[in-house]
């Protein structure tokens, strides 16, 4: 994000740079050129030229702060999340390899360490798949907006990258990095999701690589308890329809890909032929 928005700031800075006069109202290049994104603030624009010039940059800055703020701390709670799936896991596994070929079916749940560890296990794991759906909960109505404006962002983006590929190649510089910046914004956010989706089936495996035939009955129930929560896996969702994961970041992709190539091969001397094929 801060490569991004030094990118997005670094063609006005060369402008400023470039003009050899100080009154940059009488400049040969336009003063609003030389801005992050255009402004409209009348005949008043002359006259408060540089207090609009730091609230410009501030604000690109300030939009890139509060994004790095709001995914890093989605990054945080879906890692944590994931790593106390792997705590339980882990645990899990070791289940049964203690018993030092001593094997005791009727003894007491004090004295039953197996039974013990599988039945923290069991809640802790139940904490987790609660904190996972909060963090669903949380964000899932964020993920649908940002979902939907990456993909009218980048319709736009590519439109526009198109037009000017044959007019004028320069100015296609600063969409395509816009574009780049919506692209890893997204997989980042698709790729998180993905961890809790291998890390929630993770005691599942667990189970099934531990010595739970030494176990007792009591612990081998608590065992299929946990394996029968585990076969739904948690997932994070933009608003409750499109499951973040891999595959769907690439189906989306793909399907953003492919209005943009009808779209090419319909503005470009390509046959009818071919679009409609």
């Amino acid at each position: 994000m801060h490569v991004t928005s030094g990118l997005f700031i670094f063609k006005p800075i060369m402008l400023t740079l470039m003009t050899d006069d100080i009154n940059a109202t009488k400049s040969s290049i336009p003063f609003i050129s030389r801005l992050p994104f255009r402004v409209e603030y009348g005949e008043k624009f002359n006259q408060y030229i540089y207090p609009i010039t730091v609230h410009t940059y501030t604000a690109v800055f300030a939009h890139v702060f509060a994004t790095i703020a709001v995914d890093g701390l989605y990054y945080c709670l879906i890692q944590h999340a994931c790593g106390m799936f792997s705590i339980i896991g882990y645990t899990l596994e070791n289940i049964g390899k203690n018993n030092d070929d001593i094997f005791d079916a009727k003894q007491t749940k004090i004295q039953d360490s197996n039974y013990n560890k599988t039945l923290y296990c069991l809640r802790r794991h139940l904490l987790v798949i609660e904190f996972t759906e909060h963090i669903e909960s949380l964000f899932t109505k964020i993920f649908l907006i940002n979902l939907n404006l990456n993909m009218i962002a980048g319709s736009f983006t590519g439109i526009q990258v198109l037009m000017n590929l044959e007019k004028s190649p320069k100015d296609t510089a600063g969409p395509i990095t816009i574009y780049l910046a919506q692209f890893l914004h997204l997989f980042l956010h698709f790729w998180q999701a993905q961890f809790l989706l291998d890390y929630s089936v993770l005691p599942y495996e667990s189970i099934c690589r531990a010595n739970w035939y030494d176990a007792s009955r009591r612990c081998q129930k608590l065992l299929l308890l946990i394996m029968n929560r585990t076969t739904s896996p948690c997932k994070i969702t933009a608003g409750k329809i499109v499951i973040l994961s891999i595959e769907s970041f690439a189906t989306v992709n793909i399907k953003w890909y492919c209005y943009l190539y009808k779209l090419y091969c319909y503005n470009s001397s390509l046959p009818r032929d071919f679009f409609i094929s």
